[in-house]
């Protein structure tokens, strides 16, 4: 007997307890009890702490994972592990040519040699005089590979096969591969990242100075210096023509270099929190970024644009590994899962992954300012705070997006369409012998048959009632200025006036302190209005008349359409009283 207890714990693993029950007011001591015992444990097989470092074999059979005091081979396709060995505190690692061995960088400067089939730790080299080895990469020769550690060194290593034999007197030998330190290059800073170009041309190294250095591979020799970041650079990677290198930072940063004279093509603000690894995709200019924000995102390095994001890790996500051609991507996680994203066949379209960021963006800004009422309505003790409870009624969707972006549409084609006639205008003033000619109408104003002012009222007309007031918050306060022109006009030309009032109002409202600092704002708010409180009269005397004129014909209509009602026996002894008595007598003759 006893009481059952599951415990999930930190690493991953699941145990059950069997605790027994003393009796009451004696301890477990006291009663001769046995201590709680484990009756059943369920582990998985995942890492117990989190993996750092990912790296594909060269067939894109294997993914190794590595952590803290264990290293993972898996299957890419099946997810099972293959193979679980023990290692040291691992940041980095890579297979070597033929898929069969492991190298591992450890945060103690070493190297550590695996051998996948037998499971074993072949050899340990000191690479990096006791500090971390930050980063490992094999060099596209596939005759030796380059790390780069806190010692401030890069480091270059030669693949060499030397004789292994079993025992002392064994006759028979075997050649195992091992690694021989042929040339250090020294670094005025601590090294975080090295990257070979496959065509074994250029060599680029990150320092902590936030500074990328590409040399000439083969002399060794200073090529250029590539500077920007604000943050150091923690992962970089070059293209399969050797053309960009892509680097991402803590400062949160991507940025895209050209390696031919070392111009920066463009720098991204790829994530909300730092960059940990980013990945070209072979034979093309897509990559992809992790970050700490626990996204995987997707690049096209040539237009600069994000192709997708892939969410779902729980944690900072720290490792990537990108399959040669994009089959799939791995990506390990603060959580201590390893993540496998497979390329469909479904075609994806970028305006409707934009449309879905920008719905998932207002739903979230929508939540977070809900939160915030709430929290100042209630306050977080629950005290009254001194606040205006009752807010206006609307939700920012995509729909009050479009409409807002075809108000904003139209603004700038109105105002092209009234600058050039102003304009021809001026010169046809200036210039009266020359008699310019007109400028071409706008297509759309020629289509419509309306000009730029009615253009402007029937566009604002045909957003719905209830979306008219989030549309025009979508608006930025230089179009708002330009709205201002036409309520002028519309007011002026007493153009539906309710509509009209009902945006000035709003846009008074919402943007008054901006207005107020205006001051070229001043004269033309004088001539709204005047203008207005004109149109509103005209409209106040017309409303009156036809509510005169209404009350008049339902007066005339009730005298006509409602019967009297009478009671009958009153009816009836009137008309009684009006008969007179007819008498029949006989006539004798």
């Amino acid at each position: 007997g006893g009481l059952h207890v599951l415990v999930s714990q930190n690493n991953n693993a699941i145990h059950t307890w069997n605790v027994p029950i003393p009796p009451p007011g004696k301890t477990t001591k006291q009663a001769g009890l046995p201590e709680p015992s484990l009756v059943s444990s369920v582990e998985m097989l995942g890492h117990r702490t989190e993996p750092r470092a990912l790296a594909l074999s060269f067939d894109n059979e294997l993914v190794v994972s590595a952590a803290n005091k264990s290293l993972r081979v898996w299957n890419a396709h099946t997810g099972t592990c293959v193979r679980t060995l023990e290692c040291g505190s691992a940041i980095c690692a890579a297979f070597l040519p033929g898929d069969q061995l492991v190298v591992v960088g450890t945060k103690d400067g070493q190297i550590e040699l695996f051998d996948i089939p037998s499971a074993t730790l072949l050899e340990t080299f000191d690479a990096h005089e006791g500090v971390a080895c930050w980063s490992i990469d094999v060099r596209p020769d596939k005759k030796g590979l380059v790390t780069g550690g806190a010692d401030k060194c890069v480091k270059f290593w030669d693949f060499e096969l030397v004789r292994d034999s079993q025992s002392p007197d064994s006759v028979v030998s075997r050649r195992r591969m091992t690694l021989e330190h042929v040339k250090t290059l020294k670094m005025s800073d601590d090294v975080l990242a090295v990257k070979c170009s496959p065509d074994s041309r250029l060599i680029a190294v990150s320092l902590l100075d936030t500074t990328v250095k590409v040399f000439y591979a083969d002399t060794l020799k200073f090529f250029l210096s590539l500077y920007g970041h604000k943050l150091p650079v923690v992962s970089m990677d070059i293209s399969s023509d050797s053309i960009l290198l892509v680097t991402g930072s803590a400062d949160k940063s991507v940025k895209l270099w050209g390696l031919d004279f070392g111009d920066c093509h463009r720098s991204l603000l790829a994530h909300q929190e730092p960059v940990t690894a980013v990945r070209f995709v072979w034979g093309t200019h897509y990559f992809f970024s992790a970050g700490k924000d626990k996204l995987v995102q997707q690049w096209d390095g040539d237009n600069f644009q994000r192709i997708q994001k892939l969410s779902g890790s729980h944690g900072d996500v720290w490792a990537l590994a990108v399959a040669k051609h994009g089959n799939f991507v791995v990506s390990s996680s603060q959580d201590r899962s390893i993540r496998i994203w497979d390329k469909t066949e479904e075609p994806l379209f970028l305006e409707e992954e934009r449309e879905r960021e920008l719905e998932e963006l207002y739903d979230r800004g929508l939540e977070e300012s809900l939160d915030r009422d709430e929290t100042a309505i209630g306050g977080e003790d629950g005290d009254a705070v001194d606040t205006e409870e009752s807010q206006r009624a609307g939700k920012a969707t995509m729909e009050t997006l479009k409409a807002g972006e075809r108000i904003m549409e139209a603004l700038e084609l109105a105002d092209e369409e009234r600058r050039k006639w102003h304009e021809y205008e001026e010169r046809k003033r200036k210039t009266p012998q020359l008699n310019p000619a007109p400028p071409d109408t706008n297509p759309v104003l020629l289509f419509e048959k309306l000009s730029p002012e009615a253009y402007v009222l029937r566009t604002v007309e045909r957003v719905r009632a209830s979306e008219l007031e989030d549309a025009l918050l979508a608006l930025p306060f230089s179009r708002v200025l330009s709205l201002m022109v036409y309520i002028d006009i519309w007011a002026r030309r007493e153009w539906n006036t309710p509509l009209t009032c009902r945006v000035l109002f709003f846009m008074l409202k919402t943007h008054q302190n901006q207005i107020v600092a205006t001051r070229t704002m001043r004269s033309r708010l004088d001539s709204i209005r005047k203008h207005l409180r004109s149109g509103v009269s005209q409209q106040r005397d017309q409303i009156g008349y036809n509510l005169a004129a209404l009350t008049s014909l339902r007066a005339e209509w009730e005298a006509n359409a409602t019967a009297e009602f009478f009671d009958e026996k009153d009816i009836q002894k009137v008309l009684d009283a009006q008969l007179k008595k007819r008498k029949f007598t006989g006539v004798k003759v």
